[in-house]
């Protein structure tokens, strides 16, 4: 008669602990590159958000989008002197009370570090969507994230039109 052994199958503690920490340092790593991908995702997909929030206010104005009231009128974005976020309105000119204002906070890592427009609003006429309060030395607009200290910064041109995105 034959003799046979009963071991038991599977892994040992040392061989458990080796593939383990293995993992660990990859996933690690792994993560540390998904962060530096994330905040730069987070800057742009924000300054795109803001833009196309730009040219809707523009188009509204254009075509004389007047959401239910019995006349057209101007539209416009207001930025708080807080930065962290930008207002939606309609009208010539930004006013609080307004109930119609749309406020549109920017991710907690963003702020608006630099708003280089008049009367920190940009109002586009309606009609034909120039902005009523423009002037030259004053139309760019700044987005800071406060973790990686990247910025995007966008020029605006007297008829509304993204110039440039730097």
């Amino acid at each position: 008669m034959k003799k046979t052994r009963n071991y038991l199958a599977g892994y040992s503690l040392p061989e458990l602990l080796l593939v383990l920490s293995i993992l660990g340092v990859l996933f690690s790593i792994s993560t540390i590159n998904l962060f530096g991908s994330y905040h730069k995702n987070t800057l742009n997909t924000t300054v795109a958000t803001f833009i196309s929030d730009l040219k809707h206010q523009q188009t509204k104005a254009m075509a004389g989008d007047n959401e239910g009231q019995s006349n057209n009128d101007d539209y416009g974005t207001y930025f708080p002197p807080d930065g962290l976020s930008y207002i939606l309105f309609k009208g010539s000119t930004y006013d609080p009370a307004e109930p119609t204002n749309f406020q549109v906070r920017l991710n907690g890592d963003l702020q608006f570090s630099s708003i280089l427009v008049p009367g920190s609003e940009i109002i586009f006429a309606q009609g034909n969507g120039e902005i009523l309060n423009y002037n030259a030395g004053f139309d760019n607009i700044t987005v800071r994230n406060i973790r990686t200290d990247e910025t995007k910064t966008i020029r605006i041109n007297q008829v509304g039109t993204i110039i440039n995105i730097y």
